[in-house]
């Protein structure tokens, strides 16, 4: 079984242009990601799918295996379906381009579900306080099962009585089954995602499972000038 993991790395960002050559403890971010993902052992193939000459250059320069894609992706999601439709590929993994800290053993957990025939997985961590009430902090809840029952900007469950569930703030990182994958960039956008400005949705309300791997590591995100400075003031020296 072939998993390869895509990077979608965009340079127009609103909130931080240029962000994945942003300089992050000496390398460029996208360099910092790559070489992350590609420590992990179940992983086969690592890609950046970028519509950025630039940013395909520096992938490139660090030993990444780069793809230009459109720059008229409407998402991440659509950009790793293209890098990958003329390969010959068994289950994918879309690595957000901003997941500049990420845990390698829960991202080997999310490659495992899919190498047991899982459709879709992602990856989530134990809340913070400060971050019940963020909005741009997704939350989601999980089934006995480990399959995800909703994700929201909201703080979901409402916690009536403590003490039984752990809150969870979802990671965005995916991993798909090639049908899977094909199935879900060929629907259209869903209430529910248009409402809460949430992809994933897509897949929960057309009747895509979706295990959810609760990871004990750290994960650190940058999407303005602001987080990068205080990613950094943690980084290792």
């Amino acid at each position: 079984m072939k998993v390869v993991a895509v990077i979608p790395a965009r340079y127009g960002s609103s909130r931080f242009p240029g962000k994945p050559l942003a300089d992050i403890a000496g390398k460029p971010m996208i360099a910092r990601i790559y070489e992350q993902v590609a420590a992990c052992p179940e992983i086969d193939t690592v890609l950046v799918a970028t519509d950025n000459p630039e940013i395909f250059d520096v992938a490139s320069s660090y030993g990444a295996q780069a793809i230009m894609t459109s720059p008229d992706c409407p998402s991440g999601t659509d950009r790793v379906a293209q890098a990958v439709e003329d390969m010959a590929v068994d289950a994918v993994v879309n690595i957000q381009g901003d997941q500049v800290v990420l845990d390698i053993p829960a991202l080997s957990s999310l490659v495992t579900e899919l190498r047991q025939g899982c459709p879709m997985a992602t990856i989530a961590t134990e809340l913070s306080d400060d971050e019940r009430d963020d909005p741009n902090c997704v939350k989601v809840v999980q089934g006995i099962g480990g399959f995800a029952l909703y994700f929201s900007r909201s703080p979901i469950p409402y916690v009536r009585n403590p003490g039984h569930v752990a809150m969870l703030k979802h990671i965005g990182i995916y991993g798909f089954s090639a049908e899977t994958l094909r199935r879900y960039t060929a629907l259209a956008p869903s209430p529910l995602e248009l409402t809460e400005s949430l992809e994933q949705l897509r897949a929960l309300e057309n009747g895509i499972p979706i295990k959810v791997i609760v990871a004990r590591g750290e994960f650190h995100e940058i999407n303005t000038p602001e987080d990068r400075e205080r990613v950094l003031r943690r980084w290792p020296r």
